[in-house]
């Protein structure tokens, strides 16, 4: 049966093109396209369920002085532009309010600016230090930092937050980040 449809197939042709012999004899099967369009559904469905990154997760620490909340997604992706709210509330008196950020969340990661600007800003082996001075009793400050991840960087890393008066730590948020290519 095949032998007499290439035939025709091939009485059809002008001389020299066979491709229909080819065509002819491949049988395809629907099994190869329906497993990779399962495939796309499912790398579709894992990015709908935030597997690789961008809803924020918001994170609270709570002391006598302050109360430190984190509002940062910990699943990224490279090329990602986000916002990250870290806000602090005073309970009382803060001298020299200090907030230290690890390195985390710097490396492999372009910083595009923050607001409120610090009145200082350091850097060392640890991390980036903020220095806003004196906060008084009951101030809620929000600090907004914009990010994005560089597309090389992958795996996984620490972000934690300390907030500081002068050299007194107040209190650490905890938090690790996971980079996805």
């Amino acid at each position: 049966m095949i032998e007499q449809e290439l035939a025709q197939a091939d009485a059809s042709l002008p001389i020299g093109i066979d491709r229909h012999r080819h065509i002819l004899r491949q049988r395809h099967s629907p099994w190869p396209r329906r497993l990779a369009i399962t495939l796309l559904a499912a790398f579709a469905g894992l990015g709908i369920a935030n597997v690789f990154g961008q809803v924020a997760k918001v994170t609270t620490v709570d002391a006598d002085p302050a109360s430190l909340t984190v509002d940062s997604p910990e699943h990224l992706r490279g090329g990602l532009i986000y916002t990250s709210v870290i806000t602090v509330v005073t309970h009382r008196a803060l001298q020299d309010a200090r907030l230290h950020l690890d390195t985390g969340w710097f490396s492999g990661v372009t910083f595009n600016g923050s607001a409120p600007q610090a009145q200082s800003e350091t850097s060392d082996a640890d991390g980036v230090l903020f220095d806003y001075g004196q906060l008084d009793a009951g101030v809620d400050m929000p600090v907004w930092i914009s990010f994005q991840m560089n597309p090389t960087t992958v795996g996984a890393r620490d972000q934690d937050v300390s907030l500081y008066d002068g050299t007194t730590l107040i209190a650490t948020v905890h938090r690790r980040a996971v980079v996805f290519p």
